[in-house]
């Protein structure tokens, strides 16, 4: 699920290439001094002039070394404070439904990337926003900040799940028209779903988003839903935000997902198998509470990642596995014959 911005780890390693220059070059001073003899016969005043020069790069480089710790930790900090307030953690429990969630954003220091989710209450219904913002750095970052304003704003007030995503969209594009940077190449990637605490049927909009996988007990299937262009886009081709509805019954597990999941890449460059990997992960397991399943499937796809991989994908990664639970959820919803 990168960190306050790519942008903030980018000026901590300019100035950590600054302070590394300094170093070679009192180093650099420090082999010139050895290098260069004190008279024919050196003696002791020739030796101690030898080791100042070492002993001054030494307390050099130390203070380097601790400066830079003190920085990144300090970025670190920074960045955490961010996360908490923009990407707040999902609840274990919502409504009628279970979640659990994984953010990690791509290599670096920083703990915000290009991807974002969130999750409100609307009336009798909760609605979830997973997305992946186009690009990298500031513009992205504020892009990020935008979607999840808008959508914590309107999706309690919304009336549909089609009129959040309206609001969505023109909120999105009132923020691009105040931006100054490449507006025109930015857009964001997002699935929104709404999923009512009485009913089976659920409902999402899908803007150009990878498909959410419904898992449940026999079956493992992508509901790509109906497609819509990515948020930012609505200008360059008239198509307005579609409703799909799909059946949600107990039984059932959903993964919403980035696609630094299905993009994630072996040596040979193969991309992820998902649903060749999803059909062996424990989605349902009845000894076990709700929120111990969910937790306990994501857990299976990392170490599918890395054992696919090698490691854990360069690109940022969201996850969101959520199921119907609970005795409002259970009893308002019989199980399929």
């Amino acid at each position: 699920m990168t960190e306050p911005g790519e942008f903030a780890d980018r000026s901590v390693q300019r100035s950590w290439v600054r302070r590394v220059g300094i170093a070679g070059a009192l180093l650099g001073i420090l082999a010139v001094c050895a290098a260069v003899p004190s008279g024919c016969h050196p003696g002791p005043a020739s030796y101690a002039l030898r080791l100042i020069p070492a002993s001054e790069a030494a307390v050099a480089c130390g203070w380097l070394h601790r400066r830079y710790r003190r920085r990144v930790a300090d970025a670190r900090a920074v960045s955490d404070a961010v996360q908490g307030v923009l990407l707040r953690p999902l609840p274990s429990r919502i409504g009628g439904l279970a979640l659990a969630s994984v953010y990690r954003a791509s290599g670096g220091q920083a703990r915000v990337g290009g991807d974002l989710y969130a999750v409100a209450r609307a009336d009798a219904a909760t609605r979830v926003i997973i997305g992946d913002v186009r690009g990298r750095g500031l513009p992205s970052f504020l892009d990020v900040i935008a979607v999840l304003g808008a959508f914590r704003e309107w999706a309690p007030q919304a009336r549909s799940l089609t009129e959040l995503s309206t609001r969505l969209e023109e909120s999105f594009l009132r923020h691009l028209a105040d931006a100054h940077d490449d507006a025109d190449e930015r857009f964001v990637t997002a699935l929104i779903l709404e999923v009512p605490d009485s009913e089976s049927p659920a409902r999402m909009v899908n803007y150009g988003h990878p498909p959410l996988v419904r898992a449940r007990p026999g079956e493992v299937a992508l509901l790509p839903g109906h497609p819509c262009p990515p948020l930012g886009l609505s200008s360059l081709c008239d198509v307005r935000a579609h409703e799909s509805v799909f059946e949600l019954g107990p039984d059932d597990t959903l993964l919403l997902y980035t696609d630094g999941l299905i993009e994630a890449r072996d040596c040979s460059g193969v991309c992820f198998p998902l649903l060749e990997r999803a059909a062996t992960w424990t989605w349902n397991d009845r000894l076990r509470c709700s929120q111990d399943c969910l937790r306990g499937v994501l857990g299976q796809i990392l170490d599918d990642i890395v054992a696919h991989c090698g490691a854990l994908p360069a690109d940022d990664l969201a996850l969101i596995a959520l199921a119907r639970q609970g005795e409002r959820g259970r009893a308002a919803l019989p199980r399929r014959s």
